[in-house]
């Protein structure tokens, strides 16, 4: 008798509306899919080097068309009435300015070094001067028109005056949960890009990285079902981040009311924020917790390697790190602010975009107090290279403000920092506190209080091996491993899938 085929291997795609370079939780949730058995592809923007050569990689382009008409017709209205009224004849006539302005600057050469009689040349010269007068007046104009017309996309691009927070109501109002395709129609572009991808790898189910990405996954879902095909969608929620503006609260709002209930499994990354969870969505089951840990590796913490050898430091240099973007509301101006009290240490900044614009202002507020010198910029290595980059350096810190979205889970870089086995600073948010404070790996201070992060610091620097000592414990790091953290999700693929074999 003839053997039975063997079973082909479910398809599972992990999806996300972001770049996937850099987004740890994509990679360490494909890497866990891949290991226990499933066929597993990922989906998003850009490459992902640091993805398992076994997982498939679906690089999506997101264009434009209808999420970016709002910048390239931005209205201007009464405010900029002579603003231009679209991105192409501003592009058009601020590129013409620069035309006729090297022109002119040709005209300017060619009088200089041509010889004719001098009536000739006093009569080139005068009409020369004619049409650069002319000019200045066309740019006076082409400038106005051209800063009114930046300045109403700029207001396009941050809606946040009353009228705009009074049209996002009026909106919520007439549309309810259909509200997010009127006030955010990008997310319509991420339709376009997304939907015909995910409807031909014909997954077994879905793991979506965030409410914009649950909701490409239950819409193809629900495509699949009307074809005859079955997906599972399991919602990956991160901590509520507060919207910058009305309208994009309302958006959120509209997306999660439409799409939450519908995912059949949902998983997030603390205890405290699945119980959040819970009652926020009204969801039927409490969401399964798997933290966001790297794996448990060996780190050596060569002293000449790493995050240490990229900023150019020898071994006898204190240095402190701060890993992931850096926004105002990540407290990285306190560690830019303390440099100056603590002489000769360096900080590194650990970051996905080098040139961001807040980035920018640490650096001219450090060339200002004079420690620019000592403060370092550096790109984002591989996710599973990350603790072993990490561990050259003396002190990993978290200056965090005492802001909702940071109380309720311990931080991604939290675990990347322990594997590294540095000691950590952190401020007095409770949930990284109380984990500090438990461990005995690092010292809390203040948040945005400079001296006592200073005294923090301090006393890190002054005994690391006390703090260090807390990472001999193989049960925390085991316990913080990704290895522990991604059993529970691969458990919740099971009953959603049945068994691989």
């Amino acid at each position: 008798m003839a053997e039975p085929s063997p079973r082909p291997a479910l398809r599972v795609v992990i999806v996300t509306d972001g770049a996937l370079d850099g987004d740890s939780r994509a990679v360490r949730v494909a890497s866990a899919a891949d290991t226990a058995g499933y066929a597993v592809t990922l989906v998003g923007t850009g490459p992902a080097r640091s993805a398992p050569p076994s997982v498939t990689v679906r690089d999506v382009t997101v264009e434009t068309a209808l999420g970016g008409h709002r910048e390239r017709r931005p209205r201007p209205g009464l405010r900029w009435p002579l603003a231009y009224r679209g991105a192409e004849a501003y592009e058009r006539r601020t590129a013409l300015l620069a035309a006729y302005r090297s022109l002119l600057a040709t005209r300017a050469a060619e009088l200089d070094v041509m010889h004719r009689p001098l009536p000739l040349q006093a009569f080139a010269r005068a009409g020369h001067g004619l049409t650069l007068a002319g000019l200045a007046v066309r740019a006076g104009w082409t400038g106005l028109r051209a800063a009114q017309h930046r300045a109403a996309v700029e207001r396009r691009r941050t809606p946040d005056t009353r009228l705009d927070d009074l049209a996002a109501e009026l909106a919520r109002l007439a549309f309810g949960r259909r509200a997010w395709r009127r006030l955010d129609p990008a997310l319509l572009d991420q339709e376009v890009a997304y939907g015909p991808v995910l409807d031909a790898v014909r997954p077994h189910l879905i793991h979506a990285l965030g409410h914009r990405a649950l909701a490409l996954a239950i819409r193809a879902a629900l495509r699949a079902e009307g074809a005859g095909h079955r997906i599972e969608v399991v919602w990956d929620a991160p901590p509520h981040v507060p919207a910058a503006t009305r309208r994009a609260a309302v958006v959120d709002d509209a997306l999660l009311r439409s799409y939450a209930r519908e995912a059949d499994g949902v998983v997030t990354v603390g205890d405290r924020l699945a119980g959040e969870l819970l009652v926020r969505h009204g969801l039927s089951t409490l969401p399964t917790v798997a933290r966001n840990t790297p794996p448990a590796t060996r780190v050596t913490g060569r002293r000449d390697a790493g995050v240490r050898a990229r900023c150019r430091l020898g071994p006898d240099v204190p240095l402190l790190v701060h890993t992931g973007p850096v926004t105002p509301d990540r407290g990285a101006s306190t560690v830019v602010e303390a440099l100056p009290k603590l002489y000769d240490l360096h900080a590194a900044f650990v970051v996905p975009d080098p040139d961001d614009p807040y980035l920018a202002e640490l650096r001219d507020r450090a060339s200002r107090i004079g420690v620019h010198a000592r403060l370092h910029v550096v790109r984002y290595v591989p996710v599973p290279e990350i603790p072993a980059f990490l561990s050259s350096a003396d002190i990993g810190v978290l200056p965090v403000h005492q802001l909702p979205h940071h109380q309720t889970v311990l931080a991604t870089r939290y675990y990347e920092y322990a594997h590294a086995r540095l000691p950590v600073v952190v401020s007095d948010v409770r949930a990284m506190a109380a984990a500090t404070l438990e461990a005995g790996n690092g010292e809390v201070f203040r948040a945005r209080d400079t001296a006592d992060f200073v005294r923090a610091v301090g006393a890190v620097l002054t005994n690391p091996r006390r703090y260090r000592k807390a990472y001999d414990r193989v049960e925390l790091l085991r316990q913080w491993s990704w290895q522990t953290e991604s059993a529970p999700l691969l458990d919740l693929y099971a009953r959603l899938l049945g068994p691989l074999r």
